[in-house]
């Protein structure tokens, strides 16, 4: 089990390596929330650091607004989120369950959600590369395997589609 998360750990490195954060904090949020004061706060802790340099602290306060990123800063910070979700048997694995089901949620638009929600979902898969998409599903795939998690499905089904 260890063998097969270092191997996802090294396998989301390798895939988002040179992926660079938005320059501007004004490209750090999708259009339909750029005024809500929770995706502010989070595009103020994440703007201007590398995904493996934000602190776990930041990335649990803020993983109920991951939705929001813009799909050039989702890219950036999803690593971050993908490793966190990995957090099994260590010092993080009473955040597991919260990282894993808001990362999750990023990757599919809960049945019914509104047209933006799909649209900006859509917009954020569409930027991954190939390489990220296959490392995505491993990851998400591993989480279905490992936790059971709801909506693994739909994730995996969102970004085959794409």
């Amino acid at each position: 089990m260890q063998v097969v998360l270092e191997e996802l750990r090294e396998d989301i490195k390798h895939a988002f390596q040179g992926v660079q954060p938005p320059h501007a904090i004004g490209e750090m949020l999708a259009a339909p929330y750029e005024a809500s004061e929770d995706a502010l706060e989070l595009a103020a802790a994440f703007h201007g650091h590398a995904w493996s340099d934000v602190p776990i602290r930041d990335l649990f306060r803020h993983r109920e607004m991951l939705f929001a990123l813009s799909p050039v800063a989702f890219r950036a910070y999803l690593p971050a989120y993908l490793v966190a979700s990995l957090a099994a048997e260590s010092s993080l694995d009473e955040y597991g369950a919260d990282f894993r089901e808001y990362l999750l949620d990023s990757l599919a638009a809960e049945p019914g959600a509104s047209a933006d929600r799909v649209a900006t979902t859509r917009a954020r898969l569409a930027t991954l590369s190939p390489v990220q998409r296959d490392v995505v599903v491993a990851v998400v795939r591993y989480l279905a395997d490992r936790w059971h998690v709801r909506r693994a499905d739909d994730a995996v089904r969102c970004l085959s589609a794409i």
